[in-house]
């Protein structure tokens, strides 16, 4: 079996670079061109089901896909993006300008350090994880898709290399990045970029 992992198409915040955490914002223009061209790309591909997110960005890449797939679509909250909790809605650059400690800390160490009232990365990879191996063991021999944001897929990728840290900052997840996770007896990760 295979899961393939889809980051959201772009937002308008995506663009503007401010963190929308579990807001509730919806897919622009290019967000929704993306997610057509993943439809099409991944429509050669046998799928079984679909799980996303269940925030508006998610679901509306999930439906686009999904009217190349037709299959069963599932929503979760655990596959919602982390939770920036106070900095929801806050530009990285007046972030970066305001030069907090917190921040500068939370740069350093998002494994244990959280966003006022938000969660750490490490929730975050401990939520994402209970939700793969529930589909492993739901969907075996299975080709499933997954529809999530950049932390949560940065999360699986940590969690399934048992990974901690700042290397967090190093894995790009655009909108055109596929994951594939595949599990034998031991996963093995891949990552394409689609282009145009």
């Amino acid at each position: 079996m295979s899961i393939y992992v889809v980051r959201h198409g772009e937002t308008d915040w995506n663009r503007e670079g401010i963190y929308q955490g579990q807001t509730d914002t919806s897919l622009n223009e290019n967000g929704r061109e993306t997610a057509k061209k993943l439809g099409i790309i991944l429509s050669k591909i046998k799928f079984t089901s679909i799980y996303s997110s269940d925030l508006l960005r998610a679901r509306e890449t999930a439906e686009i896909i999904n009217s190349f797939l037709n299959v069963p679509v599932y929503y979760m909250k655990e596959l919602r993006e982390l939770d920036f909790g106070r900095w929801t809605g806050v530009s990285i650059w007046d972030m970066s300008k305001n030069n907090s400690e917190l921040f500068k800390k939370w740069q350093e160490d998002p494994w244990n350090v959280s966003p006022p009232g938000g969660e750490t990365f490490r929730e975050l990879t401990e939520r994402v994880i209970k939700v793969l191996e529930n589909i492993f063991i739901t969907h075996k021999d299975e080709n499933i898709l997954v529809v999530s944001h950049a932390g949560p897929i940065k999360a699986m990728i940590f969690g399934l290399l048992s990974a901690t840290g700042k290397a967090y900052w190093n894995i790009k997840i655009s909108h055109r990045t596929v994951v594939i996770i595949d599990r034998d007896t031991d996963y093995k990760i891949s990552m394409i970029e689609i282009l145009d």
